[in-house]
């Protein structure tokens, strides 16, 4: 979810990436059933997908881990 938020599609961030098409589908879909709310709305019409309020926590909450793994000596 991490990698994909900076495209405006799964499809583009899987083929930056160099994965699957739906590799990221099924992770953000797992991670919806495990979690139980939306993490991402998908793009439509000329509208790029972008993240639900619940994955915007989801983003600053593994932000602030990741902040405090790094800092750790």
């Amino acid at each position: 979810m991490l990698a994909a938020q900076s495209y405006p599609t799964l499809t583009e961030a899987a083929q930056d990436l160099g994965i699957h098409q739906s590799a990221p589908a099924i992770q953000i879909n797992r991670l919806k059933r495990d979690l139980g709310k939306v993490l991402l709305e998908r793009a439509e019409h000329c509208r790029a997908m972008k993240l639900a309020p619940f994955g915007e926590k989801v983003i600053a909450a593994i932000s602030t881990v990741q902040g405090q793994i790094e800092s750790q000596p």
